[in-house]
């Protein structure tokens, strides 16, 4: 009798120590990823729209929908935060053309060797593609810039969850550095026209 009340404090134990090891996960909050830091671009329009079609993956490799911030969040906040109107005419159009993450497990030395090493068991990739356009007023494109953009890491088997999101949101941060440097450089050469 003495051991059925055992194991079943034990049992309680266990299940509260698991519990509050997911819950101190869960909670891990990560700061708004914003981009009011950069420069405005003004633009000669009286509309800006923000658009996305991607298509939504939830089968593995892409685990796109786990981020605490995702690829196609990322690019919406940045046309939120840098794009602004400055015209009386015109529409901005940005459209998301791919936005998505891909954690790649990567082959394990299974030899003796191999288990006295930390290895680098996955590889985490976030890809990103977007298209900004000019409209008329009878939506017809006047000019458009597009812009893509790649970041990877490795990862070792070590790494645990909550070190994996921090590096997912530092990659999607660093993704969104190239694609700003990008998108920046293709605004200033083919949008000359539209800026104020």
């Amino acid at each position: 009798m003495k051991n059925k009340y055992t194991s079943i404090i034990v049992s309680i134990f266990v299940i509260c120590l698991v519990a509050a090891c997911q819950t101190t996960v869960g909670r891990q909050n990560f700061p708004t990823m914003t981009f009011k830091n950069l420069p405005t671009i003004n633009l000669m329009v009286s509309n800006i729209k923000i658009l996305s079609k991607i298509e939504r993956r939830f089968s593995k490799p892409n685990v796109t929908y786990s981020l605490s911030v995702t690829p196609e969040q990322a690019v919406m906040q940045w046309a939120r935060d840098r794009l602004a109107t400055a015209g009386i005419k015109h529409t901005a159009q940005m459209i998301i053309i791919r936005a998505d993450a891909r954690e790649i497990k990567l082959e394990l030395d299974e030899s003796i060797l191999g288990v006295f090493k930390n290895q680098q068991s996955h590889r985490l990739e976030a890809f990103v593609e977007a298209r900004l356009e000019i409209l008329n007023e009878k939506n017809i494109q006047q000019a458009f810039v597009t812009a893509k953009a790649q970041q990877s890491i490795t990862v070792s088997e070590a790494t645990p969850i909550s070190d994996r999101r921090e590096l997912w949101y530092n990659l999607v941060e660093k993704l969104m550095t190239k694609f700003n440097s990008v998108i920046q450089q293709n605004i200033d050469q083919k949008f000359k026209n539209y800026l104020f």
